[in-house]
């Protein structure tokens, strides 16, 4: 059986009639090539990647559907567009948009839209199953969700292995817990990475161990009734205080991994590391310069962290440097009360990929 059929000239004409014309200008053309459910949009003078995107935008949209209990619309349209950064999805038009201004486009385009596409189908179905109840208070889980789907299609789930180790980082820094996480605005500044999907994915996987693997589905489809804490006790069979206290337990138990090589690749090196001033004083702060090399711009300041051994407490970078690409700043302050003396730190840095790498430091701190 031939999977990909001529799209009807009314539906090309449907599809396009959306595209608007801006003043003094002409929008390239478009193309469209279509599958049993998916119609995919995009350049034509891109179309070549489209055709050759086709069978396994397929393959993942099936997958997709079984994985979201059958909630995903009979055709979804998948636009590629070039001249946006962001991705999304709609359930209003059955619907994704792929954003393709970024570097991991450049780098690798087939990779990332077919990646891009899967996130973005497995929040559509999660959308359908949920009734649209992707909200603030909801979008960690959505977000933990979306990228466990995403890591079983690509056979790839030995990259959640640092979602653990992000998530008892967070734990030591006292910013995981469902309080927090439910103002995703607040703990993500809005923005999707691994860093910030990682409480979702550990908490999601927890009680699919304990639970089943239907279990968080149970949960997604309990959202179109009641509420995040409601839903939660409802599919994890437990009060809210005993769901969250399950979950922390199996954070701070978790048995990870020093490194985790995914794509060996694409994992990060520290290739230069700065402290200024080099011997600070008790009651300082010590700024920390890092530089890395990271390929197709995988690491993000948001999966670098630093833990001082003397004190086990964790940081990570605040900004990246105005230096350019791979340069991050963090500040770390000295305590008062620290005795002058030779100290160690670790470094460690999880990219988006899920790659994991340590490094370990010293520094001394001078008599006042």
């Amino acid at each position: 059986m031939n999977m990909f059929r001529p799209i009807p000239v009314l539906t090309m004409f449907a599809l396009l009639i959306g595209v608007i014309l801006a003043p003094g200008r002409l929008v390239a053309q478009t193309e469209t090539i279509g599958s049993e459910h998916l119609l995919l949009r995009m350049p034509s003078d891109r179309s070549a990647l489209g055709r050759d995107l086709a069978a396994e935008l397929e393959r993942c949209y099936l997958f997709m559907n079984r994985s979201t209990a059958n909630n995903l619309p009979r055709k979804v349209i998948i636009i590629a567009n070039w001249d946006q950064s962001d991705s999304s999805c709609s359930m209003e038009s059955a619907s994704v948009s792929i954003g393709m201004r970024q570097p991991g486009a450049s780098a690798d385009p087939r990779k990332f839209l077919l990646n891009e596409a899967a996130k973005e189908m497995a929040r559509l179905g999660l959308l359908e199953l949920s009734g649209g109840a992707r909200r603030e208070d909801t979008e960690f889980l959505f977000e933990g969700m979306t990228e466990i789907l995403v890591h079983e299609y690509q056979h790839s789930s030995k990259a959640l292995e640092g979602t653990w180790i992000i998530s008892r980082f967070l734990d030591d820094m006292k910013s995981l817990g469902i309080a927090t996480q439910r103002s995703w605005t607040a703990f993500s500044s809005g923005k999707r990475c691994f860093r910030n999907a990682s409480p979702g994915v550990t908490l999601l996987s927890t009680y699919r161990e304990l639970l089943g693997r239907d279990a968080p589905l149970k949960f997604f489809e309990a959202l179109k009734k009641s509420s995040l804490t409601a839903s939660l006790s409802t599919a994890f069979r437990a009060s809210i205080t005993d769901v969250e206290n399950t979950w922390l337990k199996r954070v701070r138990e978790y048995a990870a991994a020093d490194e985790v090589t995914v794509a060996a690749e694409e994992a990060p090196q520290l290739l230069q590391t700065a402290l200024v001033p080099g011997n600070p004083k008790p009651g300082t702060t010590m700024e920390v310069q890092l530089y890395f090399k990271s390929s197709k711009g995988m690491l993000l300041p948001e999966g670098v962290f630093m833990k001082d051994q003397r004190t086990g407490r964790v940081m990570q970078p605040q900004t990246p440097s105005d230096k350019g690409t791979g340069y991050m700043v963090l500040k770390f302050p000295v305590a008062a009360d620290c005795p002058p003396g030779d100290y160690k730190y670790q470094v460690i840095a999880i990219d988006e990929s899920g790659n994991v790498r340590n490094w370990t430091g010293d520094y001394k701190i001078s008599i006042q």
